[in-house]
């Protein structure tokens, strides 16, 4: 059965697609092909730009299948029945309704039926969730929304994780904005993805770039963000399980 990892923020611009794409490469790389040769890892994009599809595309090879699930509601419901270990789900950002019209019930992914449909159906299927945000205040309140109207509602383990920071001149607002996580209860990653050229030019996946210095520093903020995410994944389920095993009738000889 596949695990599913959303990357998730109502706001867009603040990284999605590139994490879901770069965890994903590493991912592969560390999982290896299967014995036939076919992927262990996709990436699915649940948005109509295609943004993953489109960096994807830019690639002559990648250690992964992408999978384009904008307008497939019926199918997503089969994300992890699919022949993967992994599925990395790019979503889309949208235009929530107004408190209002949230207090008189409307739907928390906003007006748009066809949105609303494919991210109902995509969390009904996500294991977890990485939620990037930039150090920027005006990311605070759709952070705040995306985990208080969609993740928590769902019990959905989530991470915010700090992204696209420019080094050397950002540093405290990455505190700031770890801080202001950590006085809402969201836990947040330890890695913060910076803000590379390199990144940005999306000619090359994480696990190609050379070993020059800021590509090298580039490579490393996401594998340790992978690292991080399976780790904190597998204390996650170590929990789960003790859980269940708390609940278990004892018994007696």
């Amino acid at each position: 059965m596949a695990r599913v990892h959303a990357t998730v923020n109502r706001k867009g611009g603040v990284g999605k697609s590139f994490l879901a794409v770069s965890c994903a490469a590493v991912v592969a790389e560390v999982l290896g092909p299967n014995p036939d040769g076919s992927a262990k890892v996709a990436v699915a994009s649940a948005d109509p730009q295609g943004t993953t599809l489109w960096r994807a595309a830019q690639l002559s090879q990648v250690p992964f299948d992408t999978l384009d699930i904008s307008s497939d509601v019926e199918n997503i419901q089969y994300l992890k029945s699919l022949p993967y270990t992994n599925v990395f789900v790019d979503t889309p950002g949208w235009t929530p309704p107004t408190l209002a019209e949230l207090e008189q019930g409307a739907n928390p992914f906003g007006e748009n039926d066809k949105t609303a449909a494919i991210l109902d159906a995509v969390f009904s299927q996500t294991d977890d969730a990485m939620v990037p945000t930039l150090c920027e205040p005006d990311c605070y309140e759709p952070t705040e929304y995306t985990i208080e109207r969609i993740l928590r509602p769902r019990r959905i383990p989530y991470v915010v994780v700090v992204n696209k920071w420019l080094p050397g001149k950002e540093d405290a607002y990455v505190d700031g904005t770890k801080r202001w996580c950590e006085r809402h209860g969201y836990p947040v990653a330890n890695t913060a993805p910076r803000r590379y050229r390199v990144h940005a030019n999306a000619q090359k996946l994480v696990t190609e770039y050379h070993d020059n210095r800021a590509e090298l520093q580039a490579r490393l903020d996401i594998v340790n963000l992978a690292m991080e995410h399976g780790l904190t994944r597998a204390a996650h389920l170590v929990r789960q399980l003790e859980a269940q095993e708390r609940a278990l009738p004892e018994v007696h000889s």
